[in-house]
């Protein structure tokens, strides 16, 4: 079970998801046919952006075993949420940003830089293209379509 302080930092990023102009965003959705059950994900016209909280080393060395980590996944972006300190650019998984948590606000330390988060492919032309995932546009789907069922029940 996930533990108080896990939970506080999955709502934070859905507030830091929303406050970049991801407004269909939630936490700890899951969805039929897709493996990953996302602590946080917010979603756009044109992508989505994934962040994955982690309140310990041991989760996050765990999670690097995850096989959507090595292949596929959702999210054109990725992001790990930590407390300040507890993660460095250097462990982080080529292409995921960081983001870090002090007091009562969320930073980005390592990612892209401005708000235009564009799709993979308008993605590979710019500096952004060292961020951008190809993501698993069926798994994004179910969980697009799991966030829609619990907004309309």
């Amino acid at each position: 079970m996930p533990s108080e302080l896990h939970e506080k930092l999955c709502a934070k990023a859905v507030a830091w998801l929303k406050r970049n102009g991801f407004p269909v965003s939630d936490k700890n959705v899951s969805g039929a046919g897709c493996r990953e059950r996302v602590d946080a994900i917010g979603f756009r016209q044109q992508c989505a952006v994934l962040v994955e909280v982690k309140v310990s080393r041991a989760d996050f060395m765990a999670d690097q075993r995850k096989p959507e980590r090595a292949e596929g996944g959702v999210g054109t972006y990725r992001f790990y949420l930590a407390p300040e300190g507890l993660l460095q650019e250097e462990d982080l998984p080529k292409g995921w940003g960081l983001l870090e948590y002090k007091g009562r606000s969320i930073t980005m330390r390592h990612g892209p830089l401005g708000n235009w988060w564009p799709n993979f492919h308008a993605a590979q032309d710019n500096e952004w293209r060292e961020f951008a995932h190809r993501p698993c546009e069926k798994s994004e789907h179910a969980l697009l379509y799991a966030l829609a069922r619990k907004k309309i029940s």
